[in-house]
C-alpha cells in the first residue's frame, strides 16, 4: 500500500509536466525583430498618409487656376525702396474675383494662400517661387519651368499660358455668367413655346 501511493505521488508529480503544453518555439519573435516590424509598418504608415496628403493638395487642382492663383499671389507681393520683395495678402475682393472666375470657396483659396505662406516662412522657398527669404525671389513656370526675376514677367508669362490678363478676369466672369443666362432662358422659352403650349390645349381638347 505503501509502494503504491508513492508511485500515485511521483505520477502526480510528473503528471503537470507532461500535460503542460510548451509553446513552439518557431512562434517565439525576438524583440530586436518585434521593435523593427513595428517602424517599418510605422514608416509605411507614414509615407501613404503622406502619399495621401500629397494627392489631396495637388492632384485635384485645376492646372488653370493654380496659374490663376500664382499669377495673384505675385501681384500682391510688395517692394521695398531696397528693391526687396515682401510678402503681402490678397485682399477680400482679388479672393473673390478668383472664386467668382474659377468656382473656387474662398476657404478653399484662403486655404491654399495660408499653405503657400506656410512655406515660404518655414523653407523660403515653394515650387512655383523660390528664395522669398533672401528678398529676390525667383518664380517658377509650373507649365513650362521657364524662370523669372521679377513679378511683372512671371505674371506676363502665365497670362501668355492662360490666353487672357488677369485684369479682364472680372470681365470675362460677367460675360460667362450672361452667357449662362441666356442660355437658361433660351432653353426655358423654347420648352413653352407657342406650338408646344397649341399642342397641349389641342390634347386636352381631344380628351375632354
Amino acid at each position: 500500500q505503501k509502494h503504491a501511493l508513492c508511485d500515485i505521488a511521483d505520477m502526480v508529480k510528473v503528471l503537470p509536466k507532461a500535460t503542460t503544453p510548451k509553446p513552439a518555439t518557431s512562434s517565439r519573435v525576438p524583440p530586436v525583430q518585434l521593435e523593427m516590424d513595428v517602424r517599418r509598418f510605422e514608416d509605411v504608415s507614414s509615407e501613404v498618409s503622406t502619399l495621401h496628403k500629397r494627392k489631396g493638395r495637388q492632384s485635384n487642382w485645376n492646372p488653370q487656376h493654380l496659374l490663376i492663383l500664382q499669377a495673384q499671389f505675385a501681384s500682391s507681393l510688395f517692394q521695398t525702396s531696397e528693391g526687396k520683395y515682401l510678402l503681402s495678402d490678397l485682399g477680400p475682393q482679388e479672393r473673390m474675383q478668383i472664386s467668382k472666375f474659377t468656382g473656387l470657396s474662398m476657404t478653399t483659396i484662403s486655404h491654399w494662400l495660408a499653405n503657400v505662406k506656410y512655406q515660404l516662412r518655414k523653407t523660403g522657398g515653394t515650387k512655383f517661387l523660390k528664395n522669398m527669404d533672401k528678398g529676390h525671389p525667383v518664380f517658377y513656370c509650373s507649365d513650362c519651368a521657364s524662370q523669372f526675376r521679377t513679378p511683372s514677367t512671371y505674371i506676363s508669362h502665365l497670362e501668355s499660358h492662360l490666353g487672357f490678363h488677369m485684369k479682364d478676369m472680372t470681365r470675362i466672369a460677367a460675360d460667362q455668367q450672361n452667357k449662362v443666362e441666356q442660355e437658361i432662358s433660351r432653353v426655358s422659352s423654347a420648352q413653352r413655346s407657342p406650338e408646344t403650349i397649341a399642342g397641349e390645349e389641342d390634347t386636352d381638347s381631344k380628351f375632354k
